[in-house]
């Protein structure tokens, strides 16, 4: 954990080091920022990627949190780093001094500059790059004149670190990411992977969904599901994470915008399955 309060140039240079070890060593991402290394009110999480087994993230807010469901829904990412630090710091130093603004500098300390990070930094499928900066728009309204100030600098900072490199950088502000379709991606990632036994399974169960959904648009999801359940002798909780990892993994098509609810009618969530070229 790092500490918040003494720091100096020597300590700060060992966490880059530390940290440089850590990625090489690892066969995961290793964020340069942890959960436990900052305070929080209870938003921040270490989560689990399903879709990469034995990598969990570092996410400091449920903002965080929502957007990186949406960055693994999307499906074009090759991967995903988040906590990026901004190295080298010479280069964020020279940034600042080329902007005329202080750059920032660790709490309690009048030199000691700051490692500055971003959010997300992607890779997409394309081999594209980019960055992903998330802000809550609640937090920075309470915040004072000076704060605001301050995190302006940062998001300048950063924004010319990356775009020098050509490497497109996007701001990302919490009314895009707090909405019924982040909530249900957070409900169905925990589906991504499921028990071979159903993966196996899961055509013969998607046939019945798709014969079956035309006329059962009445009824409530709930009693959908549990019907296509004994159709297969499955229990209702496997039909129910089949059906989960379909619609993750965008087999079966759904209005997401509608909050996932097994009580409510089938109709309201106009199912169907993908159909490809």
């Amino acid at each position: 954990m790092k500490r918040r309060n003494q720091i100096t140039h020597v300590l700060r240079d060992k966490w880059i080091e530390d940290w440089k070890r850590a990625n090489d060593r690892s066969p995961h991402w290793v964020s340069f920022i942890k959960t436990q290394d900052i305070k929080s009110l209870g938003s921040k999480s270490r989560t689990p990627d399903f879709a990469e087994p034995g990598q969990d993230r570092d996410l400091l807010s449920t903002n965080e949190r929502h957007f990186f469901y949406r960055l693994r829904f999307a499906g074009e990412f090759l991967w995903i780093k988040e906590q990026y630090p901004l190295l080298t710091l010479e280069r964020s130093l020279a940034i600042s001094k080329q902007l005329g603004v202080r750059h920032p500098t660790y709490p309690y300390t009048a030199n000691v500059q700051v490692v500055m990070t971003s959010d997300f930094y992607c890779r997409t499928i394309l081999g594209q790059e980019v960055v992903y900066s998330i802000k809550d728009s609640d937090s920075y309204e309470k915040l004072t004149e000076r704060k605001k100030a301050n995190m302006e600098v940062k998001q300048k900072i950063e924004k010319v670190f990356w775009e020098s490199q050509g490497i497109k950088w996007h701001l990302i502000m919490s009314e895009d990411i707090k909405t019924v379709f982040s909530q249900n991606l957070e409900q169905l990632f925990s589906f991504y992977s499921i028990d071979l036994y159903l993966t196996i399974l899961l055509p013969i169960w998607l046939k019945h969904f798709d014969a079956d959904i035309k006329q059962s648009c009445g009824i409530q999801l709930s009693d959908f599901i549990s019907a296509l359940a004994i159709k297969m002798n499955l229990s209702y909780m496997d039909s129910v994470a089949i059906f989960q990892h379909c619609l993750w993994h965008k087999k079966i098509i759904a209005d997401l915008n509608q909050r996932l609810r097994f009580e409510n009618l089938v109709a309201d969530f106009q199912l169907r399955v993908a159909t490809y070229g």
